[in-house]
């Protein structure tokens, strides 16, 4: 049941990603929701969540924007697998982990998809444009947003995962 609660709050992030968050932009860059839920939610859980998430929260911000379908997807699914890999489960409590995650992952992320975009013959933007233009105020706007995210997130991980007691 868990698992279905993140496909209306992914679809909610995609929207507010397609309609909202250009409009708040710093520079050429904009925070990223989806990005940011899907990770913190692969810190709270195991990896097949975190992997679920990417791979739904990547297709449905590509299918509300030019991305061909799946690009997004890969380059969450490579965030989302390399920041388990090295992290595994964090505590809600833990701060600094997703602030670790969202310095290194945005750059990843951006660089991913941006190549990729390349490749297909869909963007014009050379990878240091997009890096310098792109990617670096991006960062510093999922910096600042990574820690209520990852608050709000570590709650609707507390009621989809209640603890549970064993009594012995």
């Amino acid at each position: 049941m868990s698992n279905y609660v993140g496909i209306p709050i992914l679809l909610v992030a995609a929207v507010i990603n397609a309609t909202i968050m250009p409009e708040l932009r710093l520079g050429n860059g904009a925070a990223d929701l989806v990005f940011l839920m899907v990770v913190s939610w692969a810190l709270l859980s195991d990896v097949r969540d975190g992997l679920l998430w990417a791979v739904v929260g990547g297709a449905m911000q590509d299918l509300l924007s030019v991305a061909p379908l799946g690009v997004s997807a890969l380059g969450l699914a490579i965030v989302v697998f390399a920041a388990s890999a090295v992290f595994g489960q964090v505590s809600r409590g833990n701060l600094l982990i997703p602030l670790a995650v969202a310095a290194v992952g945005t750059p990843v992320y951006n660089m991913i998809t941006l190549g990729l975009l390349r490749m297909l013959g869909l963007s014009a933007v050379g990878l240091g444009q997009g890096l310098i233009y792109v990617t670096f105020p991006a960062t510093i706007l999922n910096l600042l947003l990574i820690v209520p995210v990852f608050r709000l997130m570590g709650a609707l991980h507390g009621k989809a995962y209640p603890l549970r007691t064993r009594i012995e």
